[in-house]
Formats: C-alpha cells, sequence, structure tokens
C-alpha cells in the first residue's frame, strides 16, 4: 500500500492476443478489465499509467511491457499485468516475483467477491514481466478464459473484480457512481389524441340540438351512434 504510482497493463496484444475459448480473446479480456482497475485507481486518488504493448510478438509485447514500466520512476511505484488463464483449470491466482503478500491479498479478493477457487500466490521469477520490471510487479490471473463458469462470472461481476483489486493492492474502497436519475416520463407524446364528450342521448333529436349549440359557440362537434 501507499505506492505513489501503479502501471497496469492489458496482458498481450491485439496481434498476439494471448489464449482464446469459446469465441473469447485473452488481450480483449485483459483490456477491459485493465481499464476499469485503471479508472478506479484514479477515483481513490492513486497515480495510474496504462502500460499496454501493441507489439504483434509474444517476445515483443514482454519486452514493451517492461520498458514502458521502467520508463518511470521506480521509487514507489507497482507494476500490474492483467490476464486470463488456460489449460483446464478454474479459479484465480497472482503470480509474483517478490510481492507474496500481496499477491495473495488480490487472489484472495478477487475470490471473495466472485466465488472463484482461490488458487492464491504463486512465485514465478521466470515470468520476463516479473523478472524484468525495476519495481515489484505482479502478474493477475483473473480466471480460466477456457472455463465456461469463470467467464459466465467474469461477465457479470467485471466491476467488481476491478474494485476487489484496486481495494486489495491500495486500501480504498471503490464507491461506484450512482445511475443518472431517468427523466420523468412523458404523459403521452405528439401523435396521441384526447377526446371529451359532452353527451349521451337515446333521442337524435336530442343529439342534434346540443351539437347545434356548440357549434354556435364555435366548437367542433359531430355525432356517432353506438
Amino acid at each position: 500500500m501507499g505506492h505513489k504510482l501503479i502501471t497496469v497493463n492489458g496482458g498481450h496484444s491485439e496481434k498476439a492476443p494471448g489464449a482464446g475459448a469459446f469465441g473469447y480473446k485473452e488481450h480483449e479480456y485483459a483490456l477491459m478489465i485493465k481499464d476499469k482497475v485503471i479508472a478506479r485507481l484514479k477515483s481513490v486518488g492513486v497515480n495510474a499509467i496504462d502500460t499496454t504493448s501493441s507489439a504483434s510478438t509474444p517476445s515483443a509485447v514482454l519486452v514493451e511491457q517492461a520498458k514502458k514500466c521502467n520508463a518511470q520512476p521506480k521509487g514507489g511505484r507497482l507494476d500490474v499485468s492483467i490476464h486470463l488463464n488456460a489449460g483446464g483449470g478454474t479459479g484465480c491466482e497472482v503470480l509474483y516475483y517478490s510481492e507474496k503478500a500481496l499477491a495473495a491479498k488480490v487472489s484472495e479478493a478477487i475470490a471473495k467477491v466472485t466465488g472463484y477457487k482461490n488458487r492464491g500466490a504463486k512465485e514465478r521469477k521466470e515470468l520476463y514481466f516479473l523478472r524484468h520490471t525495476s519495481a515489484p510487479a505482479i502478474l493477475i490471473e483473473v480466471c480460466f478464459i477456457d472455463s465456461k463458469n469463470d467467464m459466465k462470472i467474469l461477465n457479470a461481476k467485471m466491476n467488481d473484480i476491478a474494485n476487489a483489486i484496486v481495494k486489495a493492492i491500495t486500501g480504498k474502497s471503490v464507491h461506484e457512481p450512482k445511475p443518472a436519475p431517468k427523466p420523468p416520463k412523458k404523459d403521452g407524446n405528439k401523435d396521441d389524441l384526447y377526446k371529451v364528450q359532452t353527451g349521451a342521448f337515446k333521442d337524435k333529436g336530442n343529439a342534434e340540438k346540443l351539437a347545434k349549440e356548440l357549434k354556435k359557440k364555435g366548437i367542433s362537434t359531430y355525432i356517432t351512434k353506438e
């Protein structure tokens, strides 16, 4: 906690999209989660920078991510990469080089708001992103893209997941903005037609008499028979 700057990237890139299943692409979901996390970090007063790569190969993506992170001041910085897992499993986990406690906290927070299996913190010092950033870093595997249930939950609870990540990293709660009030419903529209009935008679003569009186007063009338 107390990070002066947090960099966040959506894992992989458009041309090197990572894992995929059921029509889902890892990079596209990583981007959505990344955007939500950055917006929420800023909403609680934390300086957040997007370090997503646009490189066309997996190795080039990793190099560009690390360079973008390391271009920022090192002191007080945390580097975060957002991913979706694959391989037939289920649940969330957070990979780390040195930040075991933070990784465990983030994984637990995601599991709590989603019901995912908490796979916990996993040391992965061999991963390029974790090994080459000059500041502490974590890589969040939000869920398994090849699990239909994981993805169903992700689609339903993406905002909750982003809130949980921010709270676990910063200790600050995100307050979702209240939806704007709906405009009052108008009573009808310009095409509506309203009618006023002034009388009903069994004798047609009486109806014609009233119609004549109303016409003399400039009121348009007509007689109908039910």
